[in-house]
């Protein structure tokens, strides 16, 4: 994904929306939404943030992934969670 507002690539961010119109959704890096969070609400995003470890097979957040590869059609992503990583 790709923050709005900075540009900063990363596989999961905040997708977003103003709380006081109903526009479209974007998408936030941390240090684009501090500043605004009052402002903005967090909505579901167009994609799941989720990956099974390779090692355990638990779920984990995709930003706690090591060795974070893609997901096929059918399969979520997968990597290393920090656990098994230790």
């Amino acid at each position: 994904m790709v923050c709005s507002r900075c540009q900063q690539e990363a596989p999961a961010l905040k997708t977003v929306r103003w709380r006081d119109r109903h526009g479209s959704r974007f998408a936030l890096c941390d240090p684009c939404h501090a500043p605004i969070a009052g402002a903005v609400m967090i909505v579901p995003g167009p994609v799941v943030c989720f990956g099974t470890c390779r090692r355990c097979r638990a779920w984990a957040s995709i930003r706690d992934l090591a060795e974070r590869t893609g997901g096929g059609k059918w399969d979520a992503p997968s990597g290393v969670c920090a656990r098994c990583a230790r």
